[in-house]
């Protein structure tokens, strides 16, 4: 039920949509999406854009933190981190995010893009704020 909430969630959301992101796992402070590999996000080189990875890491904690709080809650980005591994290459992403801290005002977490066999391409920080 939740993991259906949030992918239409995703669907609905247009600032998503060129993404075409599809929730693979969810439960509790926790979300993996997939990035489906499609040539218009690769940078010369077929490698895919820093921009979409961390997009993907944003977009996976937004719904770990939703998936926590409830989908009709909402948190803002306020800090992303990202430290760039190793090139994805001609398959899907996947990221997986993690809420490591639930404060009353700031969330903490962080964010592992990796491939179906778990190579990781990308690891990031991230800080939300609860709005008012």
């Amino acid at each position: 039920m939740l993991k259906r909430q949030l992918q239409a969630l995703l669907d609905r959301s247009r600032f998503l949509r060129p993404y075409r992101f599809r929730v693979v796992a969810v439960k509790k402070g926790k979300c993996t999406l997939e990035l489906p590999h499609r040539p218009v996000l690769e940078r010369p080189g077929g490698i895919i854009n820093g921009p979409a990875l961390m997009a993907a890491a944003d977009c996976a904690m937004w719904l770990a933190i939703k998936a926590h709080l409830g989908v009709e809650q909402d948190a803002l980005t306020s800090e992303l981190s990202t430290a760039f591994l190793s090139p994805a290459k001609g398959e899907h992403v996947y990221c997986t995010a993690e809420i490591l801290k639930m404060g009353r005002r700031r969330i903490y977490g962080v964010a592992r893009c990796h491939g179906k066999q778990g190579r990781l391409f990308t690891h990031h920080t991230l800080t939300y704020v609860r709005p008012d």
